[in-house]
């Protein structure tokens, strides 16, 4: 199983555990990263992921309709 089925499959399966029907047929991840240098220090980075035979229109409005939803959210801070 290629690395985009097996993100995709995960991301289903808690969409799964809600029973709304939804399906995954497009995908962005986006996280934060860290890894330990040598130097005892870490390193940290945004990173994302989106399938490479997804388009690039899907993945650059998908990336805009989160920051979209993150802009509406009522957060605490």
């Amino acid at each position: 199983m290629s690395a985009p089925d097996r993100i995709r499959e995960a991301v289903q399966a808690v969409l799964d555990e809600d029973g709304d029907g939804w399906t995954v047929p497009y995908l962005v991840v986006a996280m934060g990263i860290e890894r330990m240098r040598e130097d005892g220090s870490i390193e940290a980075a945004s990173w994302y992921y989106a399938p490479a035979e997804q388009a690039e229109w899907m993945t650059v409005g998908l990336l805009e309709a989160a920051m979209e939803l993150r802009a509406g959210a009522e957060t605490c801070d």
